[in-house]
């Protein structure tokens, strides 16, 4: 009797211990799903967008997604698994390296399969790479498509081409696939709800920069945006365009600009386009098209590398406006983004105080009566301050307190310091968090300033890069300035 009772309770424990585990085996099961029902595509944005259909290429997962944009959310329409890239891995950059390009691209039109050798399926969609932004950068190649496979042939690698099964090539010949965008991407960027409006917030307060810039005629704001090597439709170099922008503005200081239907495509963390429909009126000139800006990184923020414009018809809704009187425009972003950083605290006043005054002492002395030239000397420790206190002034996006660093002579990169100043306070004002980390920091006298060199992480929302930069320091009245930077980056 003791032993069957001894047996009962062993099986009672043990039936609890498998309920125990079947329950926990189910929760997880449900909090991994609930993870996915929130995960965001976060390579896809818009803003006033009723509807657009968007496909998305998953070059490591080999998978891609048909998405579509209703009233400004974004859904997966159709999954696309097991699909075929090009045989040779990363970008692709020239003619016959077989491999499949990263980037944003359009589909340019349809071939059905009586035009095409049997290994295309039941269809081939072609793309248009190389893109306008590809051209500049050298890439060459052509016959980039998204095509079917012949059912014959067990191929597990294509020249360059996205391969879908043709019930795939056939389902998108149902959705009006022609001229849908497609980013074609290493890895797909999943993130969650506040990140995506984060980010999404970043990307429209650049875009409207761009914007205020223009309509307010400020050609200076203008020309920070727009990289060096910038090159637009119509073959203009940079010096070229902003002479043209700034003649137009001086023309027409009175105009009606409207953006609409704003897409924003990221690849990756290193290029993104803008997509939008853009109306244009001013005295005895209106136009109406789709305007795309091509973006690329550079050191700690972002560039127009090119501008292309495709003109339309004007639609019905832009005619009764009056070119010669300015209209509201619609509003790119509704405010500025609040600074929510609380991590980096105010500074004490005298700590403040502190790290600007005079740090570096010069002495001088003589030797067979001819004065040698002053050697310098310094606190290494209040120098590392220094930086500490310029790094967190930077994180803080206090302008006045971050320029309050620099000497009134300072220059870098094309800049002065009323320029630097302009420059940053703009980054301030789109960026709503900014995360610099230092290391290896190294001080060097040089003549009368000192050389400080140190490797930065630097982060936002939208991007991160790890760079070598170099400060070079002068002693003033006012104790230390920094009067040039430089950076360059480090892999």
């Amino acid at each position: 009797m003791k032993d069957y009772i001894k047996l009962k309770i062993m099986g009672e424990t043990e039936w609890n211990m498998i309920k125990r585990s079947i329950f926990f085996l189910l929760f997880l099961i449900f909090s991994m799903n609930c993870f996915a029902t929130n995960k965001i595509i976060g390579n896809i944005m818009s803003k006033n967008l009723e509807q657009q259909q968007v496909f998305i290429v998953d070059k490591g997962e080999k998978k891609s997604y048909l998405l579509e944009i209703k009233n400004d959310n974004l859904k997966i329409i159709k999954e696309f698994n097991d699909i075929i890239i090009g045989a040779g891995n990363g970008d692709k950059l020239k003619v016959g390296d077989l491999k499949t390009p990263v980037g944003i691209y359009y589909v340019t039109g349809y071939i059905p399969p009586s035009k095409l050798s049997s290994i295309y399926g039941t269809g081939a969609f072609p793309l248009n790479y190389p893109n306008f932004v590809d051209k500049l950068n050298g890439k060459t190649g052509y016959g980039i498509w998204i095509h079917g496979r012949d059912p014959k042939e067990d191929k597990q690698a294509s020249k360059g081409c996205v391969v879908l099964h043709n019930k795939d090539i056939d389902f998108l010949k149902g959705v009006n696939f022609i001229n849908t965008p497609v980013i074609i991407t290493e890895h797909i960027s999943y993130t969650d709800l506040m990140n995506y409006n984060s980010e999404k917030s970043y990307w429209l307060n650049f875009l409207n920069e761009y914007y205020e810039s223009w309509k307010n005629n400020d050609i200076n704001r203008l020309s920070k945006l727009i990289h060096v090597k910038f090159k637009d439709s119509k073959h203009s170099n940079y010096s070229e365009y902003i002479k043209r922008k700034k003649r137009l503005m001086e023309l027409y200081p009175e105009k009606t600009i409207i953006f609409d239907n704003i897409k924003i495509f990221k690849e990756n963390d290193s290029e993104v386009v803008y997509d939008f429909d853009q109306y244009y009126s001013a005295p005895n000139i209106t136009t109406f098209g789709t305007k795309r800006l091509y973006l690329i990184k550079e050191v700690d923020d972002f560039k127009i590398m090119a501008e292309e414009f495709i003109a339309k018809p004007t639609p019905d809704k832009y005619k009764n406006i009056a070119k010669n009187e300015p209209k509201q425009t619609l509003p790119i972003t509704t405010s500025k983004i609040e600074d929510n950083n609380t991590a980096h605290k105010q500074i004490e006043d005298n700590k403040k105080d502190n790290a600007t005054q005079p740090i570096v002492k010069t002495a001088t002395k003589k030797s067979d009566s001819k004065l040698k030239k002053p050697e310098l000397s310094y606190d290494e420790k209040d120098i590392k301050q220094f930086v500490q206190d310029w790094a967190e002034a930077w994180m803080s996006k206090d302008i006045d307190r971050y320029i309050s660093f620099y000497s009134e002579d300072f220059k870098s990169g094309g800049l002065d310091y009323n320029q630097w100043k302009e420059d940053k306070a703009g980054k301030f004002s789109r960026i709503r968090n900014i995360k610099v980390e230092i290391s290896n920091i190294k001080i060097k006298p040089i003549n009368n300033n000192i050389e400080i060199t140190f490797v930065q992480h630097y982060q936002t929302e939208a991007m991160k890069n790890k760079g070598l930069k170099k400060l070079i320091l002068n002693k003033t009245d006012k104790g230390l300035k920094i009067i040039s930077e430089g950076w360059s980056p480090i892999k």
